[in-house]
């Protein structure tokens, strides 16, 4: 008798590009489903949508915060300390519970993020891909914060990026493509990456998602069981992909010229 594939354990990460109709939809269709997620906040959401902030953090979902304005990788110690410490305390003083997961633009991180994350009892720092599609969760033997590489996938023209829309998007890809790549994904662990500004507001992008969650080819896991198997390494070790090839990105289709998301009741 042959026995069914086992199924990809799976982590969904939507991240907030300043779009509140695309957090708004990414959240009623998580809902809905009952699915697990993490959803990281842009720290202006926090800011200045303290209602949406708090209706979502009641919601089941793993929640943290993303800055956006820059990536880590050349910023200095006192400067993450400013931006992570501030932006803990106001994610703490809106949802009354701590920040457990936290991330610069591009999921960049140093040393130094680590330590303040330690200091501050943040608990995950998501990375950029390390071993191709395949997620790893890496411990560092020096502090109690975890790593989680997400996964790296190759496109046609302008490199590897991580599995998501704009990164997708950035790198010339197209829903079809997108959905192709997907398709074709049998690691055991992976992050699928979501950004409100482009799946969470053009339908086509949407569907591949919908798709996808459709093929029941994953077991949607929350953060801490994601995390439970550990890769143990000192942190010199841990293998850090600074790599975006997509920084001035040409797109394939505009994104003005995608057809939008309707709107609910529409």
């Amino acid at each position: 008798m042959n026995s069914s594939p086992k199924r990809i354990q799976g982590l969904f990460l939507v991240l907030d590009r300043r779009v509140d109709e695309g957090l708004e939809n990414w959240r009623n269709e998580l809902l809905k489903r009952d699915m697990p997620a993490v959803i990281l906040l842009d720290d202006s959401t926090i800011d200045n949508n303290t209602e949406l902030v708090q209706r979502i953090s009641r919601d089941h979902f793993d929640i943290g915060c993303c800055y956006n304005e820059r990536p880590f990788w050349d910023t200095d110690y006192d400067t993450q300390n400013e931006i992570m410490s501030r932006i803990a305390e106001t994610y703490q003083s809106c949802t009354q519970s701590p920040l457990r997961i936290f991330s610069s633009k591009f999921f960049a991180y140093t040393e130094d993020t680590l330590k303040i994350a330690n200091k501050l009892g943040i608990q995950y720092i998501p990375a950029r891909g390390t071993q191709g599609v395949k997620s790893v969760v890496y411990q560092p033997e020096e502090y109690s914060v975890k790593i989680i590489s997400v996964s790296n996938v190759p496109s046609k023209k302008m490199g590897t990026g991580s599995l998501c829309d704009i990164s997708l998007w950035s790198r010339t890809e197209t829903p079809q493509s997108f959905q192709g790549i997907l398709e074709q994904i049998h690691e055991e662990k992976i992050v699928l990456v979501a950004q409100t500004s482009l799946s969470g507001v053009k339908l086509n992008w949407w569907n591949v998602y919908q798709d996808y969650f459709e093929s029941n080819s994953v077991d949607w896991q929350t953060l801490d069981e994601f995390t439970t198997d550990t890769m143990v390494l000192p942190v010199t070790k841990i293998p850090v992909n600074t790599s975006v090839d997509y920084r001035n990105p040409q797109p394939l289709i505009p994104l003005e010229n995608e057809t939008d998301l309707p709107h609910e009741g529409e």
